[in-house]
């Protein structure tokens, strides 16, 4: 990723999942796998729309699985 970009996660469906920013030398970001308010996503296609000021943008999918938690051997 370049230094200044902002990300936006979507659903299939186009939901905003999540906003992500980036502005700084690193060239990646870490998304914790969660929506805007915190809750875990649910497994399945994404779309991830990457926009860098003044240069273009990037449209991707992504696909996910979410393994659920064992309690049992927790």
């Amino acid at each position: 990723l370049p230094e200044q970009c902002e990300i936006k996660i979507y659903t299939i469906n186009g939901t905003l999942v999540r906003t992500l920013s980036k502005d700084g030398p690193l060239t990646s970001i870490d998304w914790d796998l969660k929506n805007f308010q915190g809750i875990p996503i649910a497994g399945g296609v994404y779309i991830i729309h990457v926009d860098v000021p003044g240069v273009g943008e990037r449209i991707l999918k992504w696909f996910g699985v979410v393994r659920p938690p064992d309690l049992e051997n927790f």
